[in-house]
C-alpha cells in the first residue's frame, strides 16, 4: 500500500461520505480504546451493542484532519461533548454512526476516526498499535486480548506525528472547523442528568458477561 492510497468513508446509511487521503499504516495509528468516555459515546448513540467489541472497546484510527475530506451529507454531521471541556465527538445524525473524535479546535490537527466510518479492509490500516484504558474493559485488563500491541509504543509513535502535522500547517485544513477555528456545527453538551443516565447504562452493560467470557 502506498501513501497515495485513498480510503472511502461512509456512515452506515450512506448519507455522510468522504475520503481519507495519503493513508498507509506508516501515516496512521490503529488502536482500541476502552475508556469510559468512548463507551459513553456509543451508549449516547444507542449503538453500544454493534459499535463496541466484546470487551467494550472502540476501534479508532488516528490521523491528521488534513487527510480527511467530507464529500456528501455534510448537513447531517452533528457533534456532542460529554462535558463542556470534553472531546468533540462527531457523528452522522442520519443513522447515529460515529465519525471521529477531535479536540475543541484544530490547533492540534488530530482526529480519531471510528473504524465503523471507514469503508476499507483492515489490512489497509496496519496492525493494532495499542489498547488504551484497558482497566475499563469488560472483565478488566486481564480480559483484553494480548496481541503484542503497546500503549507506550503507540504514544511514542504518535507524538512526532502530531508535531509534524502542526509544522506542516495541517491545522489550517480541517473538514470540521472553519477558517476561524469554529466547529461547523454547535456541539450538544450533555447536562449532569444526561451524563448520570449514561453512566448508569454503562455500568449495567459493563457488568454483563462478555461474549466468550
Amino acid at each position: 500500500m502506498t501513501e497515495t492510497e485513498e480510503l472511502a468513508l461512509r456512515c452506515l446509511c450512506g448519507t455522510v461520505r468522504g475520503v481519507a487521503r495519503e493513508i498507509s499504516p506508516r501515516t496512521i495509528n490503529r488502536c482500541i480504546c476502552y475508556c469510559d468516555d468512548c463507551q459513553a459515546f456509543a451508549h449516547f448513540l444507542g449503538r453500544q451493542d454493534d459499535l463496541l467489541d466484546a470487551w467494550g472497546g472502540s476501534e479508532v484510527v488516528q490521523m491528521s484532519q488534513a487527510r480527511v475530506a467530507l464529500t456528501a451529507g455534510l448537513h447531517r454531521v452533528a457533534a456532542m461533548r460529554l462535558t463542556e471541556k470534553g472531546l468533540m465527538r462527531w457523528y452522522a445524525g442520519c443513522c447515529n454512526t460515529p465519525i471521529g473524535n477531535t479536540l475543541a479546535t484544530p490547533s492540534i490537527p488530530f482526529i480519531g476516526l471510528l473504524r465503523v466510518f471507514i469503508d476499507a479492509p483492515s489490512e489497509a490500516l496496519g496492525p493494532i498499535r495499542g489498547r488504551a484504558f484497558a482497566q475499563y474493559a469488560k472483565g478488566g485488563r486481564a480480559a483484553v486480548p494480548k496481541d503484542g500491541s503497546s500503549d507506550f509504543a503507540m504514544l511514542v509513535r504518535m507524538v512526532p506525528k502530531l508535531l509534524g502535522w502542526r509544522l506542516r500547517g495541517d491545522h489550517r485544513r480541517s473538514p470540521l472547523f472553519d477558517a476561524a477555528n469554529r466547529p461547523l456545527v454547535e456541539p450538544r453538551v450533555l447536562d449532569p442528568a444526561e451524563r448520570e443516565e449514561l453512566r448508569r447504562a454503562q455500568a449495567a452493560w459493563r457488568n454483563e458477561t462478555p461474549a466468550g467470557g
